[in-house]
């Protein structure tokens, strides 16, 4: 199809299509009768009169053509390699398709651009993919590359928006795939640039909402049941994260079935969740397993392009995996909740098959000024999975947990969110949308602040309170939705008696008191021993920034102020059977720091120390070594060999009699340090590198 009529664009055209190796081809050349192109005798040329356009070139090709496939190409533009042409071919036949897309290259400035199609399972375009393909993929916003078996083009309205033709074209054809093979280039200029794509009003992403329209207009009604259903997908590495998230919905609801599904768990588990629900009198627990059988549904989606595994997808299956109820709210592990549930449970879903809450994401794309790369200007209507309202019923009866399973088989190699993104194809503008209350996203208060008490479930998702560093990044609403997990965690913990000892952390201030807080408190107060009184110790000088974050931390935690010169006088003031010494510059490295230090201590050790990693703060330095994780249990006068650990108070635990003995009378801190490994009926020093002793600050 030749629009611009240069002699020069055509003869290199011509030219990359007469060397390829397969020869036989025919090649009908499409031109304006006010053309004075010269054109090869073995070219058969048709001249229109007026604009020459994709459409009446589409039309012409389907009465002229002979060829078992059609490709159309501009004049403008090349075939890349000789041997394209034959790939193409050899790779349609093969696959038995009657429509496949060749990769496109552009050429623009002097530079070739490669962009790869992901070809996922098995390569096939349809109906689920084909508008993604259209946002992610340059290719798919016109026809150039694509090859239409014959019988195929015969079906197509003749329309002039390459776009639309390739839209009809995979929902006529019978077999349609992304191919390997480089074929085409198409070279840019001001006036042949990649069009952009453009949602037409027939296209939708899927059935979803003709369903919902015609489930409305028969009126239906779903019925809800009287107790509460809520549903958790777990494997054996979310158990530990569980408690905080249970004992919130025992704490706000007074009745709820609580199922907890999963499809591997180690019989330790399994037992650990039945004695938990001893303490929980309110919660009736169900353990379920997902079958072999449902589970072979989501083993074949790709999941190389994000970190997560394929169980992410098991809440797709619940309306199958739980055939007996008719309702749920499905909780990812990391929400918190901090109201009841009765209002969310009782929302008219208005013939909907689930209902949930917006995402972070199209507020941040607002404030980039960027586009949703699966949904473009649409993206507003994206919401997050991590909170849904189910009618379990409804979707039974319209088998759609497989056709998400399907999005998801045929477009999860472009996905960025797994199962949210399949959920928000299907369902596009297909939902219940929900307050923000109900799955209210840490990030969210950057965007569009709620008070804590206007919160149903929060969602700690991006600011992980498990996570190393998050208080650092954390401003003061996102602290306080942390602090919030923090409390919520200390106060199960101590429903289950899972600490019995409570430790004092004495956080040394005195040599810098200007000092950033966030670090090193951070490091304690994500530990996941959480039997802790924190003595911050000071000389009375701190900074208005560090008061007011200090300030608000106490109403969450156990935290006083002590302003002394000595550090005998916050031992003094330690309530716990145990005093652990931490330097403000210090940190503790992992989640587990302090039950490790405990597990020892309870071995029979009056004073615990451990390795530790070094931080030069001149040079951003650290020093760490890999040791083999040993316990080495001393005695008063063997302990010389361990002059590292055993050198200073800090990083100390110590059976807080014997620390208020030997630091009573006033003596050095390096005295002290020595009376203590004197006065230890039991020193223990843990081989493992387990805090940061930051120096030369």
């Amino acid at each position: 199809m030749d629009t611009t009529g240069k002699q020069a664009d055509l003869a290199k055209c011509l030219d990359s299509i007469s060397k390829q190796t397969y020869s036989d081809y025919e090649l009908l050349l499409v031109t304006s009768e006010e053309s004075s192109l010269v054109v090869p005798p073995s070219v058969t040329q048709y001249e229109l009169s007026g604009q020459v356009d994709l459409a009446r070139t589409i039309t012409l090709a389907k009465q002229h053509a002979d060829g078992q496939f059609v490709t159309f190409m501009q004049a403008r533009d090349f075939i890349l390699e000789d041997d394209a042409l034959a790939n193409c071919l050899q790779e349609v036949d093969k696959r038995d398709v009657d429509l496949g897309m060749a990769n496109v290259v552009r050429l623009a400035d002097d530079k070739f651009y490669l962009s790869d199609h992901h070809l996922g399972n098995y390569g096939l375009i349809n109906t689920n993919n084909l508008i993604p393909y259209m946002r992610f993929y340059l290719a798919f916003r016109n026809i150039w590359g694509l090859f239409i078996n014959k019988e195929l083009l015969e079906k197509l309205a003749a329309q002039n928006q390459g776009q639309r033709v390739l839209y009809q074209a995979v929902h006529l054809a019978k077999k349609a795939i992304i191919m390997q093979s480089k074929f085409y280039c198409l070279v840019e200029a001001a006036d042949n640039q990649v069009e952009p794509f453009r949602w037409q009003t027939d296209y939708e992403y899927s059935e979803a909402k003709r369903l919902v329209s015609e489930i409305r207009a028969r009126g239906y009604q779903a019925q809800i049941p009287k107790v509460i259903n809520v549903a958790l997908c777990i494997d054996d590495n979310l158990v530990k994260r569980l408690v905080p998230l249970i004992y919130s919905l025992a704490k706000n609801n007074r009745e709820l079935n609580l199922y907890l599904v999963y499809y591997r768990l180690s019989s330790s588990n399994k037992d650990y969740l039945r004695q938990l629900a001893t303490n929980f009198s309110n919660l009736n627990f169900h353990l379920r397993k997902l079958t072999k059988e449902l589970h072979q549904f989501i083993e074949p989606i790709n999941l190389s392009k994000i970190k997560l595994p394929v169980a992410t997808y098991t809440r797709v299956l619940l309306p199958h995996i739980l055939p007996e109820v008719k309702r749920i709210i499905y909780l990812d592990t990391d929400t918190q909740v901090l109201a009841s549930l009765e209002e969310l449970w009782q929302t008219d879903l208005e013939g909907n098959f689930l209902g949930a809450a917006g995402d972070s994401a199209p507020y941040m794309h607002r404030k980039l000024g960027t586009w949703h790369s699966m949904f473009g200007d649409q993206g507003d209507n994206y919401f997050n999975s991590g909170v849904l309202l189910m009618d379990l019923e409804l979707m039974r009866k319209y088998h759609v947990a497989f056709k998400v399973i399907k999005e998801a088989l045929d477009t999860a190699q472009i996905f960025v969110q797994a199962d949210q993104d399949a959920h928000n194809l299907y369902y596009y503008d297909a939902y219940k949308r929900l307050d923000l209350k109900y799955n209210y996203g840490s990030p969210l208060f950057e965007y569009e602040p709620y008070p804590l008490e206007a919160i149903t479930i929060l969602h700690h998702y991006v600011y992980k309170p498990w996570k190393d560093g998050v208080l650092e990044e954390a401003d003061s609403l996102v602290l306080a939705a942390l602090n919030t997990y923090y409390q919520a965690k200390r106060e199960a913990d101590e429903l289950l008696g899972k600490w019995p000892d409570k430790i004092s952390v004495i956080v040394d201030l005195r040599q810098n008191e200007r000092a950033d807080l966030k670090r090193c408190l951070g490091g304690l107060l994500y530990q996941s021993y959480t039997n802790l009184e924190i003595l911050v110790l000071t000389k009375g000088t701190l900074t208005k920034q560090q008061a007011e974050f200090l300030a608000e931390l106490q109403p969450y935690h156990r935290l006083e102020i002590v302003e002394a010169s000595q550090l005998k006088e916050a031992v003094a003031k330690a309530s716990g059977a145990y005093v652990y010494f931490l330097n403000i510059n210090d940190l503790l490295l992992k989640e587990d720091v302090l039950a490790k230090f405990y597990q020892v201590a309870n071995r029979g050790a009056d004073l615990v120390a451990s390795d530790y990693q070094r931080f030069d703060y001149q040079t951003k330095m650290i020093y760490w070594v890999n040791k083999e994780e040993q316990v080495a249990f001393l005695g008063a006068t063997n302990n010389q060999q361990y002059q590292r650990e055993l050198g200073e108070l800090t990083g100390w635990l110590v059976k807080t009699s014997l620390a208020k003995e030997c630091l009573a009378s006033g003596v050095s801190e390096q005295l002290a340090a020595k009376l203590l490994r004197q006065e230890a009926k039991q020193v223990a020093v843990i081989s493992e590198q387990l805090w940061l002793k930051t120096f030369n600050k």
